[in-house]
């Protein structure tokens, strides 16, 4: 189904139908280093589509998964992400170089994502080259501090270890409102995980697994129970309303707790991002394909089995009722929840446009949303 540019897919949305967006990406894959994509889904005994693409070349990782309600939304999962790499490895442009006092960016530093707090005066200090960039709610030009995107490839010498670079905020899409809207989800997502993680998992509204009415949700449910998966599903209050679930499946074939996240303004694809996301990360285990996995071992803690909730349980239809499920064109998603973060932060959230080549019609972004933070580890609490 299709309206207003948007093609409503089962688990996602997107600008162009998955066999367009194919056809004009297939052609130009070694452009982007790509030089293999793999179906890993027979891996596993979920049987969830997860595809692989690997870059042996790359300055990031060499592997990037991706996971789908079919074998070419995956496979498209997969090869956007690898694209997504190659784009922040390429060479940005530098518009001023100096300390933060005196090229006079919009924000503070000391509200950017940083590895670790510090006086905000010194910060003020420290010299940075710094690149250009667009304010997402007023359409000004301003600058980020380079080592944003740079520090995940190659940081110079001179460049202390202080601002975090991670994929937070990295999206491609066929426009670049849908790589926008993506970007700004993703960011939405990790701050109220951050939030939740923070507040010791109190955040959570725990949800019946059974009861989502999503049909891909409704899918993957049953795929884990048919291979006697225990399932915890919940939905994470934020300040942004705006849905986002956190979900976790463990089993005792393989004794790892794996957990995945998702925000969307349809809950629906929200909870399925997150369930789908906990099975690839299972799949990416079991397949060793991804270059940061632990590989010693021993490395990887291995989680003794928590059932998951039976009591306290919220229905789908009763923890989402107060959410909307209207879906609104891209640019005006977009808006929306970049003056939603505007809003809780205080900050208007900032993109790169990071640059690559003319064809294929591929945007990639990178949006930093200062006074926004984020985490890898997704723990389940009790």
């Amino acid at each position: 189904m299709s309206g207003d540019g948007l093609q409503v897919l089962r688990g996602t949305v997107r600008a162009r139908a998955p066999e367009e967006t194919w056809q004009s990406v297939a052609p130009f894959l070694k452009d982007f280093g790509i030089t293999r994509v793999a179906r890993l889904t027979g891996l596993d005994c979920v049987g969830l589509p997860v595809w692989t693409a690997l870059r042996p070349g790359s300055l990031t990782l060499s592997g990037s998964q991706g996971k789908g309600a079919t074998d070419l939304l995956a496979k498209l999962s997969a090869v956007m992400e690898a694209i997504e790499l190659w784009h922040v490895e390429q060479p940005l442009p530098i518009a001023a170089y100096g300390p933060a006092r005196d090229v006079a960016p919009d924000c503070p530093v000391s509200a950017l994502p940083l590895t670790i707090q510090h006086d905000q005066d010194a910060l003020a200090r420290v010299v940075w080259e710094w690149t250009p960039a667009t304010r997402l709610v007023s359409g000004e030009k301003t600058i980020l501090p380079l080592d944003l995107v740079r520090r995940r490839v190659q940081r110079p010498a001179w460049a202390p270890d202080l601002l975090r670079a991670t994929s937070t905020g990295l999206a491609c899409g066929n426009s670049r409102d849908e790589a926008l809207l993506h970007a700004l989800y993703e960011i939405v997502e990790r701050d109220v995980l951050y939030q939740d993680a923070q507040a010791g998992g109190q955040l959570r509204t725990y949800i019946d697994p059974s009861t989502v009415d999503d049909d891909l949700g409704r899918e993957v449910v049953d795929r884990f129970a048919a291979a006697d998966m225990a399932v915890e599903l919940a939905l994470v209050d934020g300040p942004y309303g705006l849905p986002v679930c956190v979900a976790y499946v463990w089993s005792e074939d393989l004794p790892v707790l794996f957990a995945g996240g998702g925000c969307h303004s349809d809950p629906g694809i929200a909870a399925t991002r997150a369930l789908t996301e906990a099975a690839q990360s299972r799949l990416t285990a079991i397949s060793g394909t991804r270059d940061d996995l632990p590989s010693t071992p021993g490395s990887a803690a291995l989680a003794a089995f928590r059932p998951p909730r039976t009591i306290g349980l919220t229905t789908w239809s009763q923890a989402t009722s107060h959410f909307t499920r209207e879906l609104h064109p891209f640019a005006d998603q977009v808006e929306r929840a970049a003056r939603r973060i505007t809003d809780v932060t205080g900050h208007e959230p900032t993109v790169m446009d990071l640059p690559g080549p003319p064809t294929p019609p591929i945007y990639a972004v990178q949006v930093i949303a200062p006074g926004t933070r984020s985490r890898i580890t997704r723990t389940m609490s009790r």
